[in-house]
């Protein structure tokens, strides 16, 4: 009992935060009905016959062509084996969320310290666009949580020495959130770049390169032995591919939507890789739009607040209006805390520079390819942890650790 109480007053804060949110996500997926629709309609259907085992989906060309998706649609139905239940879906949602706000707690910490993490972790709790984004059943949720567990380990279990099997296990996280939503690869680059910092730092090229080499293959030989079960299964005949890798950037340069989704080319060139490179290859050739463009998208991606995943029904007119509001403020509050957060950058402090490498390569990935408020999402996370460095800086006093 004893051993119980002073583990509840040590991680009193950690244990409150979890809770605030978790509350907070639990009232939002309880209260607020949102409709499945686009993609994760498509998805949820089809882990709906995944447990049935109809798999109808089969037949359709989507999972034929993005078969990548097929890792999010085993996981919920995963899920709907347990409790067939879209409001379980979403409660998961609000579960896994809620883990990430403590992460940006714990990761802050790391990166800033008490003080700053603990107002970060609290303003992102209460960030209406990941708040509300627990309604939709998107893929993005429990990927990010994976990433997160894997930079903690990293940084906090490694304080002395990053050991092999710490890396394997590293190496298996960032992996399953790869099978999960095809993001990860944004995180390798960096963590790739970090330890070629590393080595100019003077570190040990050979300590560097045999852990790097060993997450990597971890990394990439896990997420192919996934794609090779879902295969020999059946539940994907194209395992995790992707049919068309150049339709991303096929949208990301449509001049006409600001590199945004366009109904004619899915039309066109969603499922046909061949007419994909010959309209991308034309488009590449208009190289007199394209600083019009990045700049358009870059206003889309990182300062257009868009609740409207959630709120598709019309049904909260105030409620949309005001959190539409208050996001748009935390957009803004969220990219200066961060950028301010390169003030304080230090050569040492390992953590903050593999979150600005990050987020300098999302950046520039989406730049590139199809662009949507919606996928600002990962980046928002990362800010926050950032945020409390500036934070810290800016009230070194007024705050107690």
């Amino acid at each position: 009992m004893k051993c119980m109480r002073e583990f509840l007053k040590r991680h009193s804060f950690v244990i409150g935060l979890f809770l605030f949110s978790f509350f907070l996500r639990l009232l939002v997926v309880l209260c607020i009905h949102t409709d499945i629709v686009s993609d994760f309609g498509l998805m949820y259907k089809a882990s709906l016959e995944l447990v049935s085992g109809t798999r109808d989906y089969l037949n359709n060309v989507y999972f034929l062509t993005w078969a990548y998706q097929m890792g999010h649609v085993v996981y919920q139905a995963l899920l709907l084996s347990m409790i067939e239940s879209v409001t379980f879906l979403k409660i998961v949602n609000a579960l896994v969320t809620s883990l990430i706000v403590v992460f940006v707690y714990l990761l802050g910490r790391e990166v800033g310290g008490e003080k700053g993490s603990r107002i970060a972790s609290v303003l992102y709790a209460i960030f209406p666009f990941p708040l509300f984004l627990n309604t939709v059943l998107t893929n993005q949720h429990l990927p990010m949580l994976l990433i997160l567990i894997a930079i903690y380990l990293g940084f906090r279990l490694n304080e002395k020495k990053l050991q092999i099997p710490l890396c394997i296990g590293i190496g298996l996280l960032l992996s399953l959130s790869n099978i999960l939503r095809t993001e990860t690869i944004v995180i390798i680059g960096a963590i790739v770049v970090l330890g070629g910092y590393l080595v100019f730092q003077k570190d040990s090229f050979r300590f560097i390169a045999i852990r790097l080499g060993i997450l990597l293959l971890t990394y990439f030989l896990s997420f192919q032995l996934a794609s090779f079960c879902l295969v020999q299964t059946g539940v994907s005949p194209n395992g995790l591919q992707n049919g068309n890798p150049t339709w991303k950037f096929v949208e990301g340069f449509n001049y006409d939507t600001d590199g945004m989704y366009s109904k004619e080319d899915s039309s066109l060139y969603a499922t046909d890789p061949v007419l994909s490179k010959q309209v991308l290859k034309e488009r590449l050739r208009e190289v007199e739009k394209m600083p019009l463009l990045f700049l358009k998208k870059i206003y889309i991606q990182w300062f257009r607040s868009d609740l409207s995943w959630t709120f598709n029904t019309g049904e909260y007119p105030v409620l949309f209006s005001i959190s539409n509001f208050i996001n748009q403020m935390m957009i803004v509050l969220f990219h200066s805390l961060a950028l301010s957060s390169l003030l304080f950058l230090k050569k040492k402090n390992y953590l903050q520079i593999l979150l600005t490498i990050t987020i300098v390569f999302y950046v520039g990935t989406y730049l590139l390819i199809e662009v949507m408020p919606r996928y600002a999402y990962s980046v928002q996370i990362l800010e926050a942890i950032l945020a409390s460095v500036t934070i810290s800086n800016l009230f070194p006093k007024k705050l107690k650790d």
